[in-house]
């Protein structure tokens, strides 16, 4: 990891990825997202973890599993469907839920 320190939109991009790594491996029965944790090594710097605490990082992934519940539910009853993510950032939804929705379509745009 470089030692870079990102402020603004840019550290905003790196929180909810942070978030994931750290509740993956710590909470995995509650939370696990394997394509976050093989993201961590791309994640620049230590400041954001180092600026957040559990319950910060615990609340935002159960922002995440909360809405993979939804998505999965929306599929069930829809299953040739698509799930639009608008202003989601360094989102990894797709390799959470799309494996098990073949018929899915996956959209996700971040909003600069």
């Amino acid at each position: 990891m470089s030692g870079k320190n990102f402020e603004g939109v840019a550290d905003t991009l790196y929180i909810p990825l942070t978030a994931r790594v750290f509740v993956s491996k710590r909470f995995p029965e509650y939370f696990f997202d394997p394509k976050s944790l093989e993201l961590e090594s791309a994640i620049p710097g230590e400041s954001i973890q180092a600026g957040s605490n559990e319950y910060t990082m615990i609340a935002s992934a159960a922002r995440y599993h909360n809405l993979d519940e939804m998505a999965r539910a929306y599929i069930t009853v829809h299953p040739s469907c698509n799930i639009v993510n608008v202003g989601c950032g360094l989102e990894t939804m797709f390799w959470r839920v799309g494996p098990d929705a073949p018929d899915a379509r996956f959209v996700a745009k971040a909003i600069r």
